[in-house]
């Protein structure tokens, strides 16, 4: 697997690995480019995706503890990929509610008490049925209300919010949230009249 830091989509941001398989979905999400910050698309072609695909299942192995399945991506699953990526984050930001299906392509086994599941297939088909299946389960968890995005329109960042109440909206708080809170002061002040202003207008 590739271990180059370039490819770790979520800890390019610098941020935490969301629990268990739901880190797989977040490093779908965290692969997107950021253009404000130069930060490519880890699946904008065959290698870029396919070095993307070799660390996010290796966190997911370290995250679940279980072995990761080997896939392959082929020269046509970079788009299919991105597509993959577009409908998940808008189940994320709760803008796809269009109740379309999507087919999993798994094997389910019972072994030691536990049942696992391993998806079948390869390239694009094998990471959407993986996709799916962490987003069902954390869907089931609780665990999946707790992924969101960054409401910086310039990042959009994928993190796992831990606070207690489940409330945070910026993936950091000093980088996106106090720039935007700033921004909006600023642009408050500009539209708000003068005190001397105010009173002229008063008839």
């Amino acid at each position: 697997m590739n271990s180059d830091d370039t490819a770790q989509s979520t800890r390019r941001l610098r941020l935490a690995a969301a629990p268990g398989g739901l880190c797989v979905v977040q490093d779908l999400l965290n692969s997107a480019s950021m253009p404000a910050a130069s930060i490519p698309d880890l699946l904008a072609d065959e290698t870029s995706a396919q070095a993307w695909l070799d660390s996010a299942l290796r966190t997911w192995q370290e995250q679940t503890g279980r072995t990761a399945p080997r896939i392959t991506i082929g020269v046509d699953d970079a788009a299919a990929l991105r597509d993959l990526r577009s409908h998940v984050r808008g189940w994320i930001t709760g803008d796809a509610d269009d109740g379309t299906p999507h087919p999993l392509e798994a094997d389910i086994t019972f072994h030691d008490g536990r049942l696992t599941y391993a998806p079948r297939h390869d390239g694009a088909v094998a990471v959407a049925s993986l996709i799916h299946l962490e987003t069902l389960l954390a869907s089931h968890t609780g665990t999946l209300r707790r992924l969101k995005t960054c409401k910086n329109p310039a990042c959009g960042g994928a993190f796992y919010d831990r606070s207690r109440n489940g409330t945070r909206v910026w993936h950091d708080m000093k980088t996106c949230g106090n720039a935007l809170n700033l921004r909006a002061s600023r642009a408050r002040r500009r539209h708000s009249p003068l005190p001397g202003e105010a009173a002229e207008a008063t008839p």
